[in-house]
């Protein structure tokens, strides 16, 4: 899990619905998160990834079924408008528009039983979530922030193959969370780390302040 300030990682056995609540215990704000069923299942309010919906989208603009091109390009049009929209906010003409075109888009294929009809009825299961940033201010409609927090941890996995023990995991949790907050509030890890050390060699409290600040 990250924010613009914390960025806080838990490694579990499994992706499941106990590993999800489990890593945000009694955390209640607004989630942000591609389309895995664990999060569409979540309680609060909740942002659709719109980046993970356009590579889907392209990917069906490339089929060699016509059809399905089709979707996908008209699918992949909207949403890119609707990323857009993040930075451009829409009149009331013109989402009223783009939300009649989407309703349009739905209804053509979500009959299908084929890749494109499945995509319509993605979209449809996440119609209420697609737009939450542009209610919710400092809500992203995309996840991009959390996909660059975890890349550090997906490469440094690949290149040591992971972790072996519980006592492991339990450490590479706490160094990819110090390693990435420190990140994201402009600090270096090794000063801080080792403050950390020398605090416990003292027998005192390491300087935590500047995690709660801002």
């Amino acid at each position: 899990m990250a924010n613009t300030a914390v960025a806080f990682f838990m490694i579990h056995p499994k992706r499941s619905k106990k590993a999800f609540e489990a890593l945000i215990k009694d955390w209640m704000g607004i989630l942000v998160s591609d389309g895995y069923g664990v999060y569409r299942k979540w309680v609060g309010q909740r942002q659709t990834c719109l980046a993970h919906l356009i590579r889907k989208a392209t990917e069906l603009s490339e089929s060699k079924n016509p059809e399905i091109a089709k979707c996908g390009k008209w699918s992949k049009a909207e949403l890119q408008r609707l990323c857009h929209m993040a930075h451009s906010p829409p009149t009331s003409g013109q989402w009223n528009a783009f939300y009649a075109r989407l309703i349009r888009l739905i209804s053509t294929y979500e009959d299908r039983k084929d890749d494109a009809g499945r995509f319509a009825r993605r979209l449809l299961r996440e119609i209420e979530s697609l737009w939450t940033f542009l209610v919710e201010e400092g809500v992203a409609p995309t996840n991009n922030h959390a996909e660059r927090m975890l890349r550090f941890a997906v490469l440094w996995r690949k290149r040591s193959y992971g972790t072996r023990s519980e006592k492991g995991d339990r450490w590479v949790e706490r160094i990819l969370s110090l390693r990435q907050t420190c990140r994201l509030r402009c600090k270096t890890t090794y000063p801080v780390l080792v403050d950390a050390m020398r605090a416990y060699f003292k027998e005192q409290t390491p300087d935590l302040a500047w995690i709660s600040q801002g």
